[in-house]
C-alpha cells in the first residue's frame, strides 16, 4: 500500500513529464432574451498535459451530408482534474472535444480523457 507521501511524489513525477500546456474550457449558456441562448466558452483551468493518439481508433461523425472519420486522442492531465464530457481542451493551436473521462485506477496518478480534434 502506498503512503500519501509516496502517492504525492509519484503524481509530481508524472506531472513533471507532461510536456504541453492545456486550457480546459467549459461552456456556459446565457439567455438571449428571445427564448434562445448564446454559448460562451470559459477557461476553467490551465494545466500541463500530454496528447497521444489512441491506438489509431477512428470515430465517425456526420458533417453536412458527409461521413468524416476522426482520430481519437488520449489527453493526460494532472490527477484530480475536473473534466466533463462536454468540455473542450485547447493545446497550442489544437482544440479537442472531450468524448469521455477514463475511470481512474486504484491509485489515481493522472486524469485521462478521450477526445476528438475539432
Amino acid at each position: 500500500m502506498l503512503s500519501p507521501a509516496d502517492l504525492a511524489s509519484m503524481r509530481a513525477t508524472l506531472e513533471a513529464s507532461l510536456p504541453d500546456t492545456a486550457q480546459v474550457l467549459r461552456v456556459t449558456r446565457q439567455s438571449d432574451g428571445m427564448g434562445g441562448f448564446t454559448e460562451t466558452w470559459a477557461v476553467v483551468a490551465t494545466v500541463p498535459c500530454r496528447v497521444s493518439p489512441r491506438d489509431n481508433t477512428l470515430v465517425e461523425s456526420v458533417t453536412g451530408a458527409r461521413i468524416i472519420d476522426r482520430l481519437l486522442w488520449t489527453l493526460t492531465l494532472p490527477a484530480g482534474m475536473s473534466v466533463l464530457a462536454a468540455d473542450r481542451i485547447v493545446v497550442g493551436a489544437r482544440t479537442f472535444e472531450v468524448v469521455g473521462v477514463l475511470t481512474p485506477r486504484s491509485y489515481e496518478l493522472a486524469t485521462r480523457v478521450v477526445a476528438v480534434e475539432v
